[in-house]
């Protein structure tokens, strides 16, 4: 890695509420914190993992901190089903600044812990923070968010609030400011809401996918959910292989490599996939 770069992956981690029989948490951690070991990323926008989770790998990952939100609102923070946006960093490459994390809920009353659109899933969190790659001096604006898995509306309502967001901070801090933005979208790239996501209007930021920018394709090479068992598997035979988790930023920055991560590359096949989703892991050049 060079110094000037920047490492940024994507992560849906799997509560430990679901699957928690055939593929319990803690025979799933200890591949997650391989992952982390392995890639060295320098801040990891994660999904879906309760409180006690997030705790467990800052435990075995000292060099990392994370800050985040359940989307059941901070009176349910030690609640099991209480899934976490949640931002890793590398306190050696990453600094989060003094300033107040952010984190709203994809709903018609945004600023309501918990709430959801009518007939939703689940309550929806993105989360934010302001960091400082060190290298560099340059600070950077991170989120990340876990969309509506069953109904698009919501989806690209949701969509529409996170870019609603960071465009109000681009006035704030100015156009230059790098952006990047993780997460499940529960979308492949032609669905209208991560469409809607890299279209620039007057009221709302535009975002670049990072893997179509570095000329990435569709399809099984591309594909992030993973699954884990036979439901997941008829799955991927009906829908076909999903790329559904992303990496987008702005504005142009020189993007070095985007890769879907294999854990048959990283781990012993003899242990349990850490998760139903691969990571995604972009490299950007924050040089001035």
């Amino acid at each position: 890695m060079i110094q000037n770069n920047l490492r940024v992956m994507t992560f849906n981690l799997l509560s430990a509420s679901k699957k928690r029989k055939q593929f319990p948490w803690d025979q799933r951690r200890d591949g997650i914190v391989e992952v982390f070991r392995a890639l060295r990323p320098d801040v990891v926008g994660t999904q879906e993992a309760n409180l006690e989770q997030l705790k467990d790998l800052r435990e075995r990952l000292p060099e990392y901190d994370f800050t985040g939100e359940g989307n059941l609102g901070p009176a349910q923070s030690q609640n099991g089903d209480s899934w976490y946006s949640a931002i890793f960093f590398r306190r050696e490459t990453v600094r989060r600044l003094p300033t107040p994390g952010e984190a709203f809920w994809l709903s018609p009353q945004p600023e309501q812990p918990a709430s959801r659109f009518a007939l939703a899933s689940r309550p929806r969190v993105a989360v934010w923070s302001l960091f400082e790659h060190r290298a560099t001096g340059r600070p950077f604006l991170f989120g990340t968010t876990h969309l509506e898995a069953f109904v698009p509306g919501h989806r690209r309502h949701g969509a529409r609030l996170i870019q609603e967001f960071v465009s109000r901070k681009l006035r704030e801090m100015g156009q230059e400011m790098p952006v990047f933005l993780t997460g499940d979208f529960n979308a492949e790239a032609d669905a209208p809401e991560i469409r809607d996501l890299g279209r620039e209007t007057r009221d709302r930021a535009g975002l670049i996918d990072a893997w179509i920018h570095a000329g990435g394709t569709e399809g099984r090479r591309g594909a992030t959910f993973r699954g884990l068992d036979l439901r997941d598997r008829i799955g991927n035979w009906l829908l076909g292989h999903r790329r559904i988790d992303y990496v987008f930023f702005r504005p142009q920055l020189e993007v070095h490599s985007v890769e879907r991560i294999d854990f048959d590359r990283l781990l012993d096949g003899a242990v349990l996939p850490p998760s139903d989703h691969f990571p995604v892991l972009a490299e950007f050049s924050l040089a001035s």
